[in-house]
This record gives structure tokens, C-alpha cells and sequence, in this order.
């Protein structure tokens, strides 16, 4: 059985996902593919926070153990993509650069409204 904050947390990646999406579309209609490459990445982002959240309910029916689990892979994926932003730098990659950056951008989203959502019990 989902809570209530863990619905209220899925609600709001199925939304921003569909807002990122509808942006995609114009920007392709638009013909500014570059920038819609970026606004695909920013939707599989929150796709697979989502994929994650519902993959911690086979882990645990405890909520606290499902939240601990999202927030432990939050932080990987912050601490994964912060080094391939170094990386990128170091090689002066500047379309590997934006890419991490964009990742970056909606994982902070992310956990800004995780915060929000689950604060007081984190």
C-alpha cells in the first residue's frame, strides 16, 4: 500500500515528466533538437527516480527503509554524475558538460521536493 507522501512524490515525477516532455515537443517543433536532446535527459531522470521508488517497495514494506533507499541512491547518482561533470571538464567536453549539468539540475529537483515531501521523517 503506497502512502501518502509516497504518491504525492510520484504524482510530481509523473507530472514534471509530462512538462518535460510537452517542452521536448516544442522544441523540436521549433527545430532547437540540441536543446530538446537536454529536456529528454531531464525526463529519463525523473523516470528513473520513479523506477526507483517503485523498485524499493520489493525491498521493504517499511516506508523509512524505502525512503532511505531512494535517498541512498539520490545521493550515488549525485556523487556519479558530479564526477563525470569533472570529467568532462577536465577534457573540455562542452556537450558531455551540459549533459551532466542537465542531470544534475533535475536531480536537485528531485531532491529538493524529496526534501519537501519527506523532511521531517529524513
Amino acid at each position: 500500500m503506497e502512502s501518502e507522501k509516497t504518491s504525492a512524490f510520484i504524482s510530481y515525477l509523473d507530472q514534471r515528466t509530462t512538462s518535460v516532455q510537452e517542452d521536448t515537443l516544442r522544441l523540436i517543433a521549433d527545430d532547437r533538437r540540441d536543446e530538446a536532446n537536454f529536456e529528454k535527459i531531464r525526463a529519463n531522470i525523473f523516470q528513473i527516480v520513479k523506477t526507483m521508488l517503485q523498485a524499493s517497495a520489493r525491498i521493504s514494506q517499511e516506508e523509512s527503509e524505502r525512503v532511505g533507499f531512494l535517498e541512498a541512491k539520490l545521493a550515488l547518482f549525485q556523487e556519479t554524475w558530479e564526477g563525470y561533470l569533472r570529467k568532462a571538464k577536465e577534457h573540455g567536453d562542452d556537450l558531455k558538460i551540459v549533459q551532466e549539468q542537465t542531470r544534475l539540475e533535475a536531480l536537485a529537483e528531485i531532491r529538493d521536493t524529496f526534501q519537501k515531501i519527506w523532511g521531517e521523517s529524513l
